[in-house]
């Protein structure tokens, strides 16, 4: 029979060397180099990365900023087009004021005359060449000599007289007669 031993034999230690690496020079520069390189890459591509998302951030907002100016770029031109709408208005209103003759222009200076409260109506006017007939009432009496003032006033009529006035409890009625400065075609 034999005996194998497969325990190690512990009166006979030998202790194993290790090799040693040896490092040279060179290999420890191009390690440095190496090691510096990629923490110069790592480093620039964390400014670039940091760049490029403020880039985006500066960009979203140029955008919603042309969006608003292309916004208020809208809105001029709609109150451009609305201001040239109302002048040409204006213009063909000062255009028919101006080429205004006749009945128009004698309405116009009565209209203008009558007063604002309400207290005098006319009925009749009625225009034979250049002498115009008014008829109307009024609540108070005080408001027929208004009234004239405010016709001799507008310079379209040269005489404004008091052909008469007939006054009872609840209104006066009065009838004026009118020349004009101008000659009126007739209606």
């Amino acid at each position: 029979m034999i005996k194998v031993n497969l325990l190690r034999d512990q009166t006979s230690r030998v202790r194993k060397s290790m090799p040693t690496r040896i490092i040279s020079g060179r290999g420890l520069i191009v390690a440095a180099i190496f090691v510096l390189l990629a923490g110069a890459m790592g480093g620039w591509w964390y400014y670039l990365d940091l760049q490029v998302e403020r880039l985006i951030q500066e960009r979203d907002q140029l955008r919603i900023e042309d969006a608003r100016l292309q916004s208020l770029k809208k809105q001029i031109a709609e109150y451009d087009r609305l201001k040239r709408l109302r002048e040409g208005r204006i213009q063909i209103i000062e255009k028919l004021k101006a080429f205004q003759t006749g009945p128009v222009e004698l309405l116009n200076h009565v209209i203008q005359c009558i007063p604002r409260d309400g207290t005098l109506w006319l009925s009749v006017l009625d225009q034979k060449g250049d002498r115009i007939q008014i008829k109307g009432s009024t609540l108070r009496g005080e408001a027929i000599p208004d009234f004239m003032t405010s016709l001799s006033a507008t310079g379209f009529f040269k005489s404004v007289d008091l052909e008469s006035i007939i006054s009872d409890q609840a209104a006066s009625n009065f009838s004026l007669v009118c020349m004009t400065t101008k000659q009126l075609p007739p209606e």
